[in-house]
């Protein structure tokens, strides 16, 4: 029988096997509350958590791709224009927990449906504070808005509830591909269309984008409601994932202990935190630095669609390789593309579009690596009575991580500017494929005892 500290390592070098994290065996098991068959279920639920994902990062796209022009347009300072655009991040990072506290409880529709209609409700109060110039408005509202990104990341754990181990990152890969449509439509509709609708029912432009963020929010909801039933989770519990021993009364400080005893767990919460410091660091004030050099808002807009086209739409294909290769050789690759892009950007003056086109796919795709393998690696490793409560500590070290180089960012360009942001960013992906690479040379070689005590 395979110990934990050799699924670990099996895990971290995809050598296949079993993990302490796996899912109940899918071949010819029925719901025994529903008599429905698992893989059936686990088919309606990929495709429901495709549709809602699309719809709402479509949703979180569009509000996120105005959020530093707005505030600066308010503020006049650049420093405040980042703070309240890495709102976002900074409401994704406090809801992480009671999200996953509340999915552990109830599951992942009752959770989902709940962090949608927060993030519907921060669109609003977001646009009130643009229509009426007040500063705190926005930054509370983009806040709140940021729950949608949230309910995204949450999204990548619920898929793999029922998922077949050996498919767990292809699994992965295709939900997070979903959101390349809703994503790459979300600025463009939002910069366009939206703006237009805003001006002719005598809203400012800017706030076209938290209509058309509301309006996306209002979907995803519902979708998840009417769409995640039965609900994944339950189900897995009901067929012995974790029902018994599903920990509810663990707490934060738990976790993050679990998180940081087991080296592959360690591992995988560092790739997500770092492929998300640099993407947020970067992408928050390319706004800006295009804006510097008088570049439209549809030009913006098509850039943070391409950086967004690099975060999605390969996500399948990272998924395929990283079940081919491992987990941890893709992460490698996410740090070293991370750095490309970021330097790519840093060396492109504000007037010029093409570098910040290449730059920012680049960031975008050392995210996607980082996120895909990362999770994978995160979810072969943690048991299933722990995963819910760990993946929401661990999702609030990734979102808090992008919420510091948010608010950091836009510190930088005011001491300095976005050239020297963006290069000293792309030295933590540096940093972390060498990181990787040392641990996949050493095979992880001092696993953990075991992913399930504390």
């Amino acid at each position: 029988m395979t110990g934990p500290s050799e699924s670990a390592n099996q895990a971290a070098t995809g050598s296949g096997a079993s993990d302490p994290g796996a899912a109940p065996p899918l071949v010819a098991r029925q719901d025994p509350t529903t008599g429905r068959d698992v893989q059936d279920i686990q088919r309606r639920t990929l495709r429901v958590l495709m549709a809602v994902v699309s719809v709402g990062g479509a949703g979180t796209a569009g509000a996120f791709s105005v959020a530093a022009v707005l505030a600066e347009r308010i503020t006049g300072n650049e420093t405040l224009s980042g703070l309240a655009a890495s709102g976002l991040t900074i409401g994704s990072a406090l809801v992480a927990v009671p999200m996953a506290k509340l999915m552990n409880r109830s599951g992942r529709r009752v959770g989902l449906r709940s962090g949608y209609f927060l993030a519907l409700a921060g669109a609003i109060v977001a646009m009130l504070g643009g229509q009426t110039d007040a500063y705190a408005l926005v930054v509370i509202g983009f806040a709140a808005v940021g729950t949608g990104n949230a309910c995204t990341l949450a999204a990548r754990f619920a898929v793999v509830d029922l998922a077949v181990p050996a498919h767990r990152a292809r699994t992965i890969g295709l939900l997070v591909g979903a959101t390349t449509v809703g994503a790459i439509l979300g600025p463009t509709l939002a910069l366009g269309p939206a703006t237009t609708v805003a001006t002719a029912v005598g809203l400012d432009e800017l706030s076209g984008p938290y209509l058309f963020a509301a309006a996306a929010f209002i979907l995803a909801a519902l979708l998840s409601d009417r769409g995640l039933r039965p609900d994944p989770l339950l189900v897995a519990r009901r067929l012995g994932g974790g029902a018994e021993t599903a920990r509810t009364g663990g707490n934060l400080a738990r976790s993050i202990r679990l998180i940081f005893r087991l080296p592959a767990v360690r591992l995988a919460t560092l790739a997500m935190m770092v492929g998300q410091s640099v993407m947020v660091a970067t992408m928050v004030m390319t706004p800006l630095h295009m804006t510097d050099g008088d570049q439209s808002l549809d030009l913006i807009g098509f850039v943070i669609s391409i950086h967004i086209v690099g975060m999605y739409a390969l996500a399948p294909l990272v998924g395929w390789v990283t079940d081919r290769l491992g987990p941890v050789p893709m992460i490698v690759a996410g740090g070293v593309i991370s750095f490309g892009g970021a330097e790519i950007a840093a060396h492109t003056p504000p007037d010029v579009a093409w570098g910040m086109f290449v730059g920012m796919f680049g960031v975008g795709l050392g995210w996607n690596c980082c996120l895909v393998a990362g999770t994978a690696l995160f979810t072969a490793v943690v048991s299933a009575a722990d995963r819910v409560p760990v993946q929401g500590a661990a999702d609030l070290l990734m979102t808090a991580s992008g919420s510091v180089a948010g608010v950091a960012g836009g510190a930088v360009v005011a001491w300095q500017d976005f050239q020297f942001l963006s290069h000293y960013s792309g030295l933590f992906g540096a940093a972390l494929a060498g990181v990787a690479a040392v641990a996949y040379l050493r095979n992880l070689g001092d696993s953990p005892r075991s992913a399930t005590r504390a």
